[in-house]
């Protein structure tokens, strides 16, 4: 089953920008000769994808060979679509998928960056930027090299590159201004979660002006991850706020497969009763950063400036050491005198300010 050269030249030009999204596909099974090609588009009466499409209804697995599936994409995988092809992947495991992309489908967009670098992250999924020669027809590339020159092809690549593995990284000034525990700053939530596949998976978030780092988190981050046992770590500039440490139990409650570890840089105004209550409730795993292992795995430093940490702060971490364990200690006390009750200001103390 061919495509028609009109229809390659206009969907993998990445000049263009068609509304349609083309999937050429070639499936070889290992121990066989023949290989299999075909190619789909957007079912657009159905609402489906094409990535969507041809796994569900043009792929017919074969459990008893490896499967190597190689896409030529028009598009890069949205969002919805990397979730489909993780979740493709968990039952079909003797598959590996080779993806190459002409465009980037809006890059801007948070959920289709993230979704791109998890699906990348996976041990059976290689995703990369289409290139001249090798890919789909050496005789249309060629023809595309002779009118944009031969420096547009690696730009695509190098951008794609950035997207999967270099855009989430956190900048050293911005890492170095919020996580000292000496002022106070944005709160960012740097965190990593590992499954038990041993796959790991790391990025950053922030306040915005509508939520907290934590929430924001737990909604837009973590919302569409796959029901499956997993740790979580956090790495927070401050430590969460009452009304955070309760929406963190309510995820942990309807989330039992799900461990988290919160390690903060700083206490975030400590002497509200509320807060205290909330990290009480929480028993929140620790204060010191662990600076070094933070700035190596999610901070963007230059070559050779691979090892930080900040000056003069170990007061700083003793103090706040001090001050959470009295807090857990008071807990503890709680706990054995159900009846106790600690008095709390009249005045409404200020909150955390929004990013």
């Amino acid at each position: 089953m061919h495509i028609s050269k009109r229809a390659l030249r206009k969907h993998f030009d990445p000049r263009e920008y068609p509304k349609e999204t083309y999937l050429l596909c070639k499936l070889e099974w290992r121990g066989g000769i023949r290989s299999w090609k075909h190619w789909v588009r957007n079912d657009d009466v159905n609402d489906c994808h094409a990535e969507q499409y041809f796994l569900e209804e043009i792929f017919e697995p074969r459990c008893y060979n490896i499967c190597d599936m190689t896409w030529y994409l028009s598009y890069s995988p949205c969002w919805k679509c990397c979730d489909v092809i993780r979740d493709f992947l968990e039952e079909q495991t003797n598959v590996n998928i080779y993806i190459h992309v002409a465009r980037l489908y809006y890059v801007n967009h948070p959920n289709n960056c993230r979704a791109l670098r998890e699906l990348n992250s996976l041990e059976n999924v290689t995703i990369e930027a289409m290139e001249a020669e090798g890919k789909v027809s050496h005789a249309f590339w060629e023809g595309m090299n002779k009118s944009w020159g031969q420096s547009c092809l690696p730009l695509w690549k190098i951008k794609l590159l950035l997207v999967l593995f270099f855009r989430w990284k956190m900048q050293p000034e911005d890492f170095q201004r919020n996580y000292s525990p000496r002022q106070n700053g944005r709160v960012y939530l740097l965190y990593e979660i590992r499954w038990r596949s041993s796959s790991i998976w790391r990025n950053w978030c922030s306040n915005n002006p509508e939520q907290h780092a934590e929430v924001n988190f737990l909604e837009n981050h973590f919302n569409n991850q796959p029901q499956t046992p997993c740790c979580i770590t956090w790495f927070l500039s401050a430590s969460p706020c009452g009304n955070c440490c309760r929406r963190i139990l309510k995820f942990l409650r309807s989330h039992p497969n799900v461990t988290l570890v919160i390690c903060a840089a700083k206490l975030f105004r400590h002497l509200d009763i509320r807060n205290r209550r909330g990290l009480r409730s929480l028993m929140m795993n620790g204060v010191a950063i662990h600076y070094r292992y933070c700035w190596r795995n999610f901070v963007a430093h230059q070559p050779g400036q691979d090892d930080y940490w900040p000056q003069n702060v170990t007061l700083y971490f003793i103090l706040n050491s001090i001050e959470l364990l009295h807090i857990f200690l008071v807990s503890r006390h709680l706990k054995k005198t159900p009846g106790a009750k600690i008095n709390a200001k009249k005045k409404n103390p200020r909150k955390r300010r929004f990013g």
